[in-house]
């Protein structure tokens, strides 16, 4: 019996022995995409010192593994993976790029696209998910806070509205201090569209009809040096749209999209409906078939100084008054009539 207890000992230390020796891990990492071998890949053992790289054809050889040691494979534009061992000798590898080192490339002046770290300016890239996500009714707002030195800010606040956007505060006095904005290598200005009639009323700008969740990404470029192809018209920067193009898949695919938004009508302000637009501005003075004919022209038109003729008498014709003025804050009563400068 004692000597079948000694054997049985015997074994269990050889057992012992042979799995806590070190064993030697061989294997090829290849890339997912196109199967080809990747070079300068580094393979280590977790929480040790003990690291290997592969070779021209994707090889790697690493001693002093363990069979419950964990293998670090990592490489630059590929995604990190940990591979426990698990007593095997030989492990391929096959790694998949990174999508986060994708987004690094950015779109540059005239659309070329380039790695953010072989530029020499600043430059800042808003991908599709962050403007859909912030629900603005106009695409620039979703700028907002996303870039250091970049004011968003709209004119009154309503929704259809345009939105101004300077990138490092303004440079001159004179002139617009707005980016260019290129859609699709497309230059745009981003200019109100305010109408002659009052130009306090702003209906938005070519940029609110961009649909949010047709845009892939923006890139916000930076000062002259970014800007430079553009010339003048760079000089405040460039914010280059990137719209979303059609995609390789199998199958077909569809996507929908819809968004809504509601405003308690109750808060609205009381405004009157009696009488018609007015405006600041002046226009040209009208010509009348007849100069003081008060049936075919009523003096429709206020002003606040009466207006008195060569003969001494007053008149409420809109060709004595003289032409629509800064005095006029609002038009005619609407009664269906033909009115002059409208109609």
């Amino acid at each position: 019996m004692k000597n079948i207890l000694l054997t049985f000992a015997f074994f269990l230390l050889i057992i012992r022995a042979l799995i806590a020796q070190d064993l030697t891990i061989r294997g090829t990492i290849t890339a997912v995409e196109d199967g080809l071998p990747l070079i300068g890949v580094t393979v280590q053992i977790k929480g040790t010192l003990i690291g290997a790289v592969t070779d021209f054809d994707g090889k790697f050889s690493i001693s002093g593994a363990k069979p419950e040691s964990v293998l670090v494979i990592s490489f630059v534009g590929y995604e990190t993976l940990e591979i426990p061992i698990d007593g095997k000798t030989v492990i391929n590898v096959k790694l998949k790029e990174s999508a986060k080192e994708l987004e690094e490339v950015v779109v540059t002046a005239l659309g070329i696209s380039r790695q953010k770290r072989e530029i020499g300016y600043s430059t800042e890239k808003v991908e599709s998910s962050v403007i859909v996500d912030s629900k603005a009714p106009n695409v620039l707002n979703a700028l907002s806070g996303r870039s250091a030195g970049v004011q968003i800010s709209q004119s009154d606040g309503v929704d259809g509205g345009s939105t101004r956007i300077v990138i490092r505060g303004n440079n001159n006095i004179g002139t617009d201090n707005q980016p260019l904005i290129v859609v699709d290598n497309i230059p745009m200005e981003n200019i109100p569209g305010l109408t002659n009639i009052g130009r306090g009323v702003d209906w938005g700008s070519v940029i609110n009809d961009l649909n949010a969740y047709d845009i892939e990404n923006m890139t916000l470029m930076k000062g002259g040096a970014a800007s430079a192809l553009y010339g003048s018209r760079g000089a405040n920067g460039v914010l280059f749209i990137t719209t979303k193009r059609g995609n390789k898949q199998k199958g077909i695919g569809i996507t929908y999209n819809v968004d809504y938004k509601s405003t308690n009508p109750y808060r609205y302000r009381e405004v009157q409906n009696v009488y018609g637009h007015g405006g600041p501005i002046s226009f040209t003075p009208p010509t009348f078939p007849r100069s003081g004919d008060t049936l075919l022209y009523p003096g429709i038109y206020g002003n606040e100084n009466l207006i008195i003729n060569q003969q001494g008498e007053t008149s409420s014709t809109s060709a004595e008054f003289g032409y629509y003025g800064s005095a006029v804050s609002w038009g005619p009563k609407m009664e269906g009539q033909m009115v002059k400068w409208w109609d």
